[in-house]
């Protein structure tokens, strides 16, 4: 049976939150203004030195990262022998059920019980696992992806029962704002900050040679910001560089191939795409083929799944800028062990990232398995932190 427009609409936009975590051909487009011109002067000086800003950060990324390190709790908080909850948006994508992973390996370790929830992408669904945890009398619930006003009122009698909530992934929202009982893990600074680095890996492979067609996922106001903070971005860095841009929506995701085609013949010497997440990379490729430039088109994005891992590896990406899904569940979990120690919970704000290129995906083990390990970024080490931060070592 076809499902109604609206459960459709509601899945495709719900995965684009995540995988961020919006169809006109080029239009106006996103051009550097006045500052078109390479021949020399303010714009192509200011140019050389944004390019090599881009390249020092880049050769920064190519490696393993640096775990941050983590805030100390107030005090400790024993987990032993409580229950909680994860519910996901969707737990068939992914990057979200990697973070449950996460989630469940953090809370495990402190002593807790983790069941996992799947929201189906469907807020009756989702509104379902909220009450069946406050049924249930679990000690605390962690949501992935999922808007407050998604689910308000199950949220709310949720947080009314006493169970300690944290939403996780997304910015407050309703008019909610974080309390005693519920709280936003907000990692949205995160992803602002990882377009910003696409920005930095076109400059660092292209230089001021680069002339882009970038992307736009117009489905929320976190990913059209996402967007206009990687171009503002690219423009500072390179003035003189050549940008223009499509808008899309994953709703439409299946046009954005007819867009990308459009931009190529019309700046035909576009020789880079940016694109938001490695889920939406096949359509930007279909377009890159009809416009006849197979082979010529550098295809930059993020998330680091393991298709876009696979396209680096063969040749058909220039670059993906990492998410490790399991460290972002540890996140998680801190921010549930803030809320229940008492304090405020902090913002995901460190870019914490991999920008995998042919120069390092040769020697990685690119399987579903290895996707749920920290083996592509270099190991675990951040866990000890974590454990150090609850007392725990």
């Amino acid at each position: 049976m076809t499902r109604p427009l609206s459960t459709r609409r509601f899945t495709a936009l719900a995965t684009a939150s995540v995988t961020a975590l919006l169809l006109t051909a080029c239009g106006a487009g996103e051009k550097a203004s006045t500052d078109t011109d390479t021949s020399g002067g303010t714009s192509a000086t200011a140019g050389s030195a944004g390019t090599g800003e881009a390249k020092k950060n880049v050769a920064a990324w190519a490696g393993t990262p640096q775990w941050p390190d983590v805030q100390k709790l107030s005090k400790k908080v024993d987990l032993k022998g409580k229950r909680f909850t994860y519910v996901a948006l969707g737990d068939q994508v992914p990057v979200i059920h990697g973070v449950g992973v996460g989630v469940e390996q953090a809370l495990s370790a402190a002593g807790a019980k983790v069941n996992i929830c799947d929201g189906k992408f469907n807020p009756t669904s989702i509104a379902s696992c909220l009450k069946t945890a406050g049924d249930e009398k679990v000690d605390g619930v962690i949501t992935s992806f999922i808007d407050y006003q998604m689910a308000g009122a199950a949220f709310d009698q949720l947080a009314h029962k006493g169970v300690k909530v944290v939403v996780g992934g997304v910015a407050p929202s309703g008019g909610r704002t974080s309390d005693a009982t519920l709280a936003f893990y907000d990692n949205t600074p995160r992803v602002f900050a990882l377009h910003e680095a696409m920005a930095q890996s076109v400059l660092a492979q292209l230089g001021g040679s680069a002339k882009v067609v970038w992307a736009k996922l117009m489905d929320s106001t976190t990913t059209r910001t996402a967007s206009a903070k990687g171009i503002a971005k690219f423009k500072a860095l390179c003035p003189h560089c050549h940008i223009e841009s499509v808008q899309f929506t994953t709703v439409d995701l299946d046009k954005l191939g007819l867009a990308i085609s459009a931009a190529l013949l019309a700046n035909p010497d576009t020789n880079a795409i940016v694109v938001p997440v490695d889920t939406m990379v096949p359509s930007a490729l279909q377009g890159i083929q009809s416009a006849g430039k197979a082979g010529k088109i550098k295809v930059f994005s993020s998330s680091s799944d393991l298709a876009g891992l696979q396209r680096v590896k063969g040749g058909r990406q220039a670059s993906d800028l990492g998410t490790p899904v399991l460290y972002e569940g540890w996140r998680f979990a801190h921010a549930m062990m803030q809320l229940l120690a008492g304090d405020e919970v902090s913002k995901g704000d460190q870019l914490v990232t991999r920008d995998f290129t042919k120069d390092n995906v040769g020697g990685l083990t690119l399987t579903p398995r290895e996707y749920l390990t920290d083996d592509w970024f270099g190991g675990s080490g951040y866990r000890d932190k974590f454990l150090t931060a609850w007392g725990l070592k």
